[in-house]
């Protein structure tokens, strides 16, 4: 009995483990779960066992799903089973779930009776002691089999009284089935079955259709690829018999699209009725959304809408008469150990019993008063009696609850002040340390700057102060004069170049300087900065625009982008004696963060200036946009420009770069929204 216990045990903690890892086992696996390929339909889905675990001398107990084993409400079923077994049956055990893979009833109803019948093959002559169908397609598939398992209970759950035979071969979708009651066909067929089933009641539904809405003449049954939405329009179709003057039609998920069948919804006419059956797989096989129903119904908002499955209870139906849904693990496997212990008539069909079901809120929406309520109707979302009944006992666990709480919470306070104090003291000390560093950087920053400033400045100040002197002398010639003013006016422009880059660095980093934005048309717009910039052009050297298109206009701060385009257009002429450079702008676009020539107008305009002067280093590249990275400390400049053409282009929304692979000389690429 020990033995058996641990082993059970055993398994019980790698089915939970197997649960939480069969997501990740199935997406890796070649081979879905659920294929619909006739030599795979069915896999076992337990824990990887030994090959030879169908010859074991403990008893077997079969579950047959019809979907994914591993969803909530069929893994809380097997749990509960196998603990249940684990404390009563006497003998070792084992419990193997096969998972039948269903999904679309159109496309592979035909296949179900197949798999069941190999799976019963496969299970024959083993030591198997009961079958457990999980689901209406399990159980439909058992019962079309010629030969059916003898002297072993077989119980179903999560089934329907309510049924279809099964067809043969591939139907289409207009295929209407024969109906039938599948309890009393599993007793005819001499099985010793058992379980719980649902029992659905259409003609209980279409009488509270007419007792609250008494002008109804037509209603419309919403099904959809399903066996339990074919097998409910089968008797559907049999129950309104009853009810002569009602109009009847159908929106079957096997015919229509969601679209379709939205606008459908749309155009019924007045005095019409929605009854909701089933709602889960579409024609195509794919699973509806939670919010579909939401949106089908949003289509005609005053249309009623009721439902006979418990399906849109609590989001777009007002109510209805549904299964009570419960299943006891608990009592499938008390069912099995009597059986065993020798009560042969212990193995027995269980209805859940049906109640009617309302939503307030819709209730409310429709004016539908309380008392007009079936006797003993359940009404979500209404105060529960037992929270009336119990008022005082709740209110005096509150303020019990409440008490320990900042008691609690008191305690955890005081000791967690107590660990923020010490956490405090040490940033503070952490903090004190940074800042101590960040005042020695920013010291040393300054000297730098201070150092650099100084020299640069002094250059056109000792050359405006020398010239202006000699201007004062007599003795030079009318051409040396102009000469000499000529040097002062150029160093005067420099030095005030020099206090304007400071200034624009300045209220860049503060982010003090502001940006006009407005509609500049491109071409002229660079075909004026060339024509600006060719005071400065060296002879031999070439100036040309190559733009993308005719004419193109764009959004921007005309001011900083011709400053960014200046500076790169001085930088090259500085550096180029002979050959060319080039302005251009193309279309780019950007592909896993890295921006890409386009073909066709993108999300940005890639600009580039490209000459063929002395050309950059590649290890000196990174320094070209910090402040003052000067490369040739000979030429003229405070080593601004670049850092503050980058400060103007992240603001414009874009990127700036040198090109790394151009050898010829430098190019540098900047990036623009469109």
């Amino acid at each position: 009995m020990d033995t058996k216990k641990a082993n059970n045990s055993k398994l019980s903690a790698v089915l939970a483990i197997f649960s939480l890892l069969l997501p990740f086992i199935v997406a890796a696996s070649p081979i879905s779960l659920a294929a619909v390929d006739d030599s795979t339909a069915i896999k076992l889905v337990t824990p990887n066992l030994n090959p030879d675990y169908l010859d074991t001398d403990e008893d077997i107990f079969l579950m047959i799903s019809s979907f994914n084993p591993d969803t909530k409400r069929t893994m809380e079923f097997i749990t509960g089973f196998e603990e249940e077994m684990q404390n009563k049956y006497k003998e070792r055990f084992i419990i193997l779930v096969e998972d039948m893979g269903v999904k679309s009833f159109t496309e592979e109803a035909h296949l179900w009776k197949r798999r069941v019948s190999r799976l019963l093959d496969k299970y024959r002559n083993r030591n198997l002691k009961g079958i457990i169908t999980i689901g209406q397609e399990a159980w439909a598939a058992l019962l079309s089999q010629e030969v059916l398992p003898k002297d072993i209970p077989v119980l179903g759950v999560f089934m329907s009284s309510n049924g279809i035979e099964l067809p043969n071969s591939r139907m289409d979708s207009k295929w209407s089935p024969a109906w039938t009651n599948t309890i009393r066909k599993g007793l005819h067929k001499g099985l010793i079955g058992g379980g719980v089933f649902n029992v659905y009641l259409p003609q209980r539904n279409i009488e509270l259709i007419i007792s609250m809405f008494p002008k109804t003449n037509h209603i419309v049954l919403l099904t959809d690829n399903t066996y339990g939405g074919v097998s409910i329009r089968t008797l559907f179709n049999e129950r309104i018999k009853n009810f002569p003057d009602l109009k009847c039609s159908f929106l079957d998920g096997r015919e229509l699209s969601y679209s379709q069948i939205k606008d459908s919804i749309r155009n019924l006419p007045p005095n019409s009725v929605l009854l909701l059956a089933t709602w889960r797989v579409s024609k195509d096989g794919q699973y509806f959304l939670n919010n579909s129903l939401d949106e089908l119904v949003s289509a005609n908002p005053q249309l009623p809408v009721f439902s006979m499955t418990g399906t849109g209870i609590g989001s777009v139906a007002i109510g209805g008469y549904i299964p009570r849904y419960s299943v006891s693990s608990k009592d499938i496997a008390n069912q099995i150990v009597a059986f065993y212990n020798g009560n042969r008539d212990s193995v027995k069909f269980r209805g859940t019993g049906s109640t009617y079901l309302f939503d307030k809120k819709k209730l409310e929406q429709f004016s539908i008063s309380g008392l007009s309520l079936p006797p003993k109707s359940q009404v979500i979302d209404a105060v529960d009696p037992r929270v009336t009944m119990y008022k005082r006992y709740l209110a005096w666990v509150s303020v019990i609850t409440a008490v320990l709480s900042i008691f609690i919470i008191a305690l955890v306070i005081l000791n967690d002040r107590n660990k923020r104090l010490r956490k405090k003291l040490e940033e503070n000390r952490s903090e004190l340390i940074t800042a101590k560093e960040r005042a020695e950087e920013s010291d040393r920053l300054k000297s730098a700057f201070l150092a650099n400033m100084s020299h640069e400045i002094r250059t056109p100040l000792n050359a405006i102060v020398g010239f202006s002197n000699l201007l004062a002398e007599e003795e030079f010639s009318f051409e040396e004069r102009r000469e000499m003013s000529g040097v002062i006016t150029g160093n005067s422009k420099l030095l005030l170049t020099l206090i304007t880059d400071i200034m624009d660095f300045s209220g860049l980093e503060t982010g003090k300087l502001n940006f006009l934005f407005k509609e500049v048309e491109l071409n002229s717009f660079c075909e004026g900065l060339l024509s600006t910039a060719n005071h400065i052009r060296k002879k031999g050297v070439e100036y040309r625009f190559e733009p993308a298109v005719l004419s193109l206009n764009i959004r921007t701060d005309a001011h900083r982008l011709s400053q960014v385009l200046l500076n790169l257009l001085t930088n090259a002429n500085k550096f180029t004696e002979e050959g060319s450079v080039v302005l251009r702008y193309e279309y780019a676009d950007t592909i896993n963060g890295k921006r890409v020539k386009a073909t066709t107008p993108g999300s940005f305009l890639l600009f580039s200036v490209t000459d063929t002067g002395t050309g950059i280093p590649v290890d000196q590249h990174n320094l070209l946009f910090e402040r003052f990275g000067k490369l040739n400390s000979f030429k003229q400049g405070a080593g601004l420009g670049l850092a503050i053409s980058k400060q103007i282009v992240t603001r414009l929304g874009g990127q700036i770069w040198i090109d790394p692979g151009y050898t010829k000389g430098a190019r540098f690429c900047f990036t623009h929204p469109v």
